[in-house]
C-alpha cells in the first residue's frame, strides 16, 4: 500500500479550512464548557462512552479491510497535514482522532481474528512436517505441495498484513494527535493574564466591566425593540414577575413545611423498608423542591425571550448553572444532615454539621458564579484585565471555603457523653470497634483533606500572579471531586441500608465483607472515569483505557485482560467456596461419625483446605487461559535464591506438612517444648499455637517441633502417673499410713484400677518419715484436681488416725549464756525502777 505523501492536496486544504471556520470553533468551545458542567451530564457522558465502545466491539469480526479506499488515504493525508501545520484547533484534532480510531479499531479486529482461509492453509502446511534441512532432499510431490500452500498462505495473509500496516499507521497518528491536544491544553492553562498585584490591572479591569455593562444594557434595549418582544411585554412581564415571586417564595418559605412534614413521617418509623423509603423521600426533597423554585425563576428567560448577544451563552447555560447550587445544597444536607444525627453520614457535632452545610452551599454558589463567568467569557464579555480582577475574589473565597471544609472532614466529631454514660465506662473492645468505623479517622480522608488544602493554596498563589486558568484547573476539579466522592459515599451507605433492610439485619450490624466488596467495586468503576474526566482527561482517554482493559496487556506468552481477570477471580472464588463447604461438611457431618480422634479429624480438614485452594488456583489459571510456561525459566532461576533467602519459612512449611501427615502431635495434646507447657490449639503450615495453663498463646515454629525435643503427655493415650509425696512424724504406724494412702487412691474415680496404686517408703528424713503414693490416672489432664482431692482425703484420714504431719524443728545454741545472764542480773540490781 502506498503511504500518504506529506504535501497537502487541494481537497485536504478545503476540508481543513471548513473545519477551522469560526462557527465550528465557537461551537467546540461552547460544547467543551457545557460537557464539564453537572454530575448528570458526566454520568450521561460515561454511559454514552461505554455504549459506543461496546457497540464498536460487537461488530462482526470478519469485516472487509479498508486499506485501499480513498477515504482512508485521504484521512491519513489530512491528519498528517494538520499535525504538520500545528495551528489546527482542538475541535478539529478531536474529530480527526475519532475518525482515526474508527479506522484503527476496524483493522485491528481483522488482525486479531485473522483469516479462516489462512488458518486452514497453515494447518495443512504443518501437516506436511518441517521442511528439510540444508543438504537433504524432499519428495517432489511434497515439495510442490509445500510451495503451493506457502504461496496460497501468503496470498491469504495479504489483507491481514495490509490491515496491520493501517493499524500501526493509525496508532502513530493518534499518538501524535494526543500529544498536540495535551500541548494545547497545557498552553491554555499557562495563559498569563494581567497580575492583580499590579494596580493598573484593577483600573483597566473596572473599565472593561463598565464597558460590559454598557454593552449589555445596549443589547437588552435592542432586544426589547424587537417587534416580537415589545408587543408581548404586556403579557410576558406580569408572567415573569409572578414566576420570580413564586420561585423566591417557594425557595425561602414555601418548601419548609414540606420538609418538616416529610421529616416527621421519616422519624416515626424506627426501621424497615418503609422507614428507609421515607428517609430517601425526605432526602430527595432537598433536591426536588429547590429545583422547582429554581425552575420557576429560570422560566423567565424563555417567557421574556430576551437573549442579548453579550450574555447569550450564559443565559442558555443558566439551568446548568443553577444545577450546581441545587446539587451542592442536596449533598450538604445528605452528608452533614444538621438536626438529624440518625441519617448523618459523618460523625460530627451539631455545630460542625451546620457549618459543613453552609460550606457546601458556599462552594455551590462559587461554582455557579464561576461557570457563569466562564460562559460570559465565551461571549467575549470581558477582557483579560476584567477576568483577572473578577477571578481574584472568587478564587480566594473558594479557597477559604475549601480549606474550612477540609478541616471539617478531618474533625473526629466525638459527641460529648451524657452523665449516665460518664458513670458507665465502655468496654475497650467496643471502643476499638467503634473507632475503627469512623470515616473521619480513615487515612483516605486525611489524604483528601491535605489535597484540598494544597489545591486551595495553589489556586490562590497562581491567581495572584495572573495564571487564572491554572487556578481554575486547580480548585474547580477539586471541588467537583469532593462532591463526587460525597455522592459515592452516600450511594454506598444507601446500598448498605438496602441490603440490611432486605436481609432484616440491624442497622448497627456490620455488613458482610462480600457485600462490601460487591458495593465498592462498581462504585469505583463508575466514579474513577468521572473523576478522571473532571481532572482533564478526555473521553477518548477513557475509551483507550477501556480498550486496553478489554484487549489486555501482553507479558511474554501471558495476556492479561479484564475478562481473563474476571474469570480468574470468579473461578477462584467458586473454588474457595466449594473448599469451605467441603471442610464444613467433613467437620460437622462426615468425620464425627468415624472413630478417628479429634486431632486426626483436624488434620484431614486442614489438608482438604490446602488441597482445595491449590486446585482452585490451578483450575482458575487454566480456565482464564493464562499460559504460565514462560514463567518456568524465571521460577527456576529464582528458586535457588528463594531457597536460601526463605529457607526458614520453607523449613517450617515442610515441617507443618510432616506434622499433619505423621501427626507426632495433634490438636488437644498436652505437650512441653522449648520450656513452654500447654495444649495444642492450632497447627498450620508455618507454626503451631500452644495455649498455656495461664491462657497465654505461644507460637512455636514447626521446625522446632520436628527437629527439637518435644514432650507429649497425650500422644498414644491419655493415661499418666501421679506421684504424691507424704511426710509423717517419727513414731507413726507405718502400716496404717500405707493403708490410708492406698485407700485414698482406690477411692478416687480418676485413678485407674490397673496398674494398682502402691506406696513407697522413700526413707527417713531430718524431721519426718518420707512416703510416696504412686498411681495411674485414666486421664492425665485431671492430674491437678486429682492431686488436690487426694491431699484433702489423706490429710483428713491421717488426722482421724492420730498421725501427725511433722513441722520442721531447729535447735538454737547461744555461746556464753552464763555471762549474758550475769550481766542482766547486775543491771537489775543497780536500777531498782519498776520498768527494770
Amino acid at each position: 500500500m502506498a503511504l500518504p505523501q506529506k504535501n497537502a492536496v487541494t481537497s485536504g486544504q478545503e476540508r481543513l479550512s471548513v473545519l477551522n471556520g469560526t462557527g465550528t470553533r465557537w461551537h467546540g468551545k461552547v460544547m467543551k464548557q457545557i460537557k464539564t458542567i453537572g454530575f448528570s451530564l458526566l454520568f450521561a457522558l460515561l454511559l454514552a462512552l461505554q455504549l459506543s465502545v461496546f457497540s464498536s466491539y460487537a461488530q462482526e469480526a470478519g469485516s472487509d479491510p479498508v486499506p485501499a479506499e480513498p477515504s482512508v488515504l485521504d484521512l491519513f493525508e489530512r491528519a498528517s497535514n494538520a499535525l504538520e501545520q500545528g495551528t489546527v484547533s482542538t475541535a478539529t484534532l478531536e474529530l480527526l482522532r475519532q475518525q482515526l480510531v474508527e479506522v484503527r479499531d476496524k483493522n485491528s479486529r481483522i488482525v486479531e481474528h485473522g483469516s479462516i482461509d489462512a488458518q486452514t492453509l497453515a494447518a495443512q502446511l504443518r501437516a506436511l512436517g518441517s521442511p528439510p534441512s540444508d543438504g537433504q532432499d524432499e519428495a517432489e510431490e511434497i515439495a510442490e505441495r509445500r510451495k503451493e500452500l506457502t504461496n496460497a498462505l501468503a496470498e491469504a495473509n495479504a489483507p491481514i498484513r495490509e490491515a496491520r500496516e493501517i493499524t500501526n499507521l493509525a496508532n502513530v497518528l493518534i499518538r501524535e494527535v494526543d500529544r498536540q491536544i495535551r500541548s494545547m491544553k497545557i498552553d491554555s492553562l499557562l495563559t498569563n493574564y494581567p497580575s492583580p498585584l499590579v494596580p493598573a490591572t484593577w483600573t483597566s479591569g473596572f473599565q472593561e466591566i463598565n464597558q460590559f455593562w454598557r454593552r449589555l444594557h445596549r443589547d437588552i434595549q435592542g432586544e426589547l425593540e424587537r417587534p416580537s418582544v415589545s408587543k408581548a411585554l404586556g403579557q410576558t412581564v406580569p408572567t415573569s414577575l409572578a414566576l420570580v415571586a413564586f420561585g423566591i417564595f417557594f425557595l425561602v418559605v414555601g418548601r419548609m413545611p414540606i420538609h418538616r412534614f416529610l421529616l416527621k413521617l421519616s422519624v416515626r418509623q424506627e426501621r424497615g423498608g418503609r422507614a428507609l423509603a421515607l428517609a430517601v423521600v425526605y432526602n430527595l426533597s432537598f433536591l426536588v423542591l429547590p429545583a422547582i423554585g429554581a425552575l420557576s425563576i429560570l422560566l423567565v428567560i424563555p417567557v421574556l425571550d430576551i437573549y442579548p448577544n453579550s450574555a447569550r451563552i450564559a443565559l442558555t447555560a443558566a439551568p446548568v448553572v443553577a444545577l450546581f447550587m441545587i446539587i451542592a445544597n442536596w449533598l450538604g444536607h445528605t452528608l452533614f444532615a444538621p438536626g438529624q444525627t440518625r441519617w448523618r453520614l459523618l460523625e460530627l457535632e451539631e455545630r460542625e454539621a451546620k457549618l459543613g452545610l453552609r460550606l457546601c452551599q458556599g462552594l455551590g454558589a462559587f461554582m455557579m458564579v464561576e461557570v457563569a463567568l466562564e460562559t460570559l467569557q465565551l461571549d467575549n464579555a470581558f477582557g483579560d484585565s476584567a477576568i483577572s480582577v473578577l477571578s481574584v475574589p472568587l478564587i480566594v473565597t473558594a479557597a477559604i471555603l475549601l480549606w474550612a471544609l477540609a478541616g471539617i472532614l478531618r474533625n473526629k466529631g466525638a459527641e460529648v457523653p451524657d452523665e449516665t454514660e460518664e458513670a458507665e465506662e465502655p468496654d475497650e473492645d467496643e471502643e476499638a470497634e467503634e473507632a475503627s468505623v469512623k470515616p473521619q479517622e480513615s487515612g483516605f480522608l486525611l489524604f483528601l483533606s491535605l489535597l484540598m488544602k494544597a489545591s486551595a493554596l495553589l489556586a490562590v498563589s497562581v491567581t495572584l500572579v495572573g495564571y487564572v486558568e491554572l487556578a481554575r484547573a486547580a480548585i474547580i476539579p477539586m471541588i467537583m471531586t469532593v462532591a463526587q466522592l460525597g455522592l459515592g459515599f452516600m450511594l454506598y451507605h444507601l446500598a448498605q441500608l438496602l441490603v440490611k433492610t432486605a436481609t432484616d439485619r440491624d442497622d448497627a450490624a456490620p455488613t458482610p465483607i462480600l457485600v462490601t466488596i460487591g458495593l465498592i467495586v462498581p462504585l469505583v468503576a463508575i466514579f474513577t472515569p468521572l473523576i478522571a474526566l473532571t481532572w482533564g482527561a478526555r473521553a477518548t482517554d477513557i475509551a483507550d483505557a477501556w480498550r486496553l482493559l478489554i484487549g489486555g496487556v501482553q507479558f511474554g506468552d501471558i495476556r492479561l485482560s479484564l475478562d481473563s481477570l474476571i474469570v480468574l477471580g470468579v473461578v477462584f472464588a467458586i473454588g474457595v467456596l466449594i473448599t469451605r463447604w467441603l471442610k464444613n461438611l467433613l467437620r460437622t457431618s462426615v468425620l464425627p461419625q468415624t472413630r478417628m480422634d479429634v486431632g486426626a479429624q483436624t488434620a484431614i480438614v486442614t489438608g482438604t483446605g490446602y488441597v482445595g485452594l491449590t486446585l482452585a488456583i490451578l483450575v482458575a489459571v487454566s480456565t482464564a487461559g493464562l499460559n504460565l510456561s514462560s514463567l518456568a525459566v524465571v521460577a527456576g532461576a529464582l528458586s535457588v535464591g528463594i531457597g536460601f533467602g526463605l529457607q526458614t519459612i520453607v523449613s517450617n512449611f515442610v515441617s507443618g506438612i510432616i506434622l499433619l501427615i505423621e501427626r507426632p502431635i495433634k490438636e488437644g495434646d498436652w505437650i512441653e517444648v522449648s520450656g513452654h507447657m500447654g495444649y495444642v490449639r492450632d497447627i498450620s503450615v508455618r507454626s503451631t499455637r500452644i495455649e498455656t495453663f495461664d491462657r497465654h498463646d505461644v507460637i512455636i515454629p514447626n521446625s522446632d517441633l520436628i527437629a527439637g525435643t518435644v514432650k507429649n503427655m497425650t500422644l498414644s493415650n491419655k493415661s499418666g502417673r501421679l506421684m504424691l509425696p507424704i511426710r509423717v512424724a517419727f513414731g507413726s504406724d507405718l502400716e496404717r499410713v500405707k493403708a490410708i494412702l492406698i485407700e485414698a487412691a482406690r477411692g478416687h474415680y480418676t485413678v485407674a484400677r490397673y496398674p494398682v496404686p502402691f506406696v513407697l517408703f522413700m526413707g527417713v528424713g531430718e524431721n519426718a518419715l518420707n512416703f510416696e503414693l504412686r498411681c495411674y490416672l485414666k486421664d492425665v489432664n485431671n492430674i491437678l484436681t486429682t492431686q488436690s482431692d487426694l491431699y484433702f482425703a489423706i490429710y483428713n484420714e491421717l488426722g482421724k488416725s492420730g498421725i501427725e504431719i511433722p513441722i520442721p524443728q531447729r535447735d538454737l545454741h547461744i555461746k556464753d549464756i552464763d555471762k549474758v545472764l550475769n550481766a542482766l542480773d547486775g543491771k537489775a540490781k543497780t536500777d531498782p525502777s519498776p520498768a527494770s
